[in-house]
């Protein structure tokens, strides 16, 4: 049945770490998204400490949701996708933050994948702009449809601004550790 197609082949070495080929991008992918999580992490972080200094509380004094992506609706949207593939989601305070920071870090270093795929096939700027704007036409649209926010024409403009900010600062990030591993690669 096969006879008649011929099979390419594969290099070891095209593929692999030291080769600079798929497994590179995503190893490298992988690390980027990374390094964007956590710098989006660290500028939340700061804004939640900047926010709640200037209403005279403690950062853990916030109990308004400052930004969909640093919030209980990440779970949400996780508990849902488990729910439908397992029939289960957690429920103790402390599976739920685990869970939180599984997606976060998992999703966040994952995602940087497309990136480097996006790099590899169009260059910068293309690369850096496409991918900022998947990022956040995903957290528009799944944070509605999994995680139980409103509609983002519903969003406040300061949850719609915190969101565009900070999935600008995740893609700069991501793109600049992206550029740098590749250079340091070669």
């Amino acid at each position: 049945m096969l006879t008649g197609m011929r099979r390419m082949p594969v290099s070891s070495r095209s593929d692999s770490v030291a080769g600079g080929g798929v497994t590179r991008r995503l190893l490298t992918g992988v690390v980027a998204g990374a390094a964007g999580t956590a710098a989006m992490t660290a500028t939340g972080q700061l804004y939640r400490q900047v926010y709640a200094r200037r209403r005279g509380k403690a950062p853990s004094e916030i109990t308004e949701i400052l930004d969909y992506d640093d919030s209980d609706h990440v779970v949400v949207a996780a508990s849902t996708l488990l729910r439908a593939v397992s029939g289960r989601a957690p429920q103790s305070p402390a599976a739920r933050r685990a869970l939180f920071w599984l997606v976060h870090w998992g999703y966040g270093s994952a995602v940087g994948v497309a990136h480097a795929e996006l790099r590899h096939r169009t260059g910068e700027p293309a690369a850096g702009v496409a991918f900022f704007v998947g990022c956040q036409t995903m957290a528009l649209s799944l944070f509605p449809v999994l995680g139980d926010t409103p509609v983002p024409w519903r969003w406040t403009p300061r949850l719609m601004t915190v969101s565009v900010l900070q999935h600008l600062v995740y893609a700069a990030a991501v793109a600049g550790a992206d550029a740098a591993l590749d250079r340091a690669g070669r």
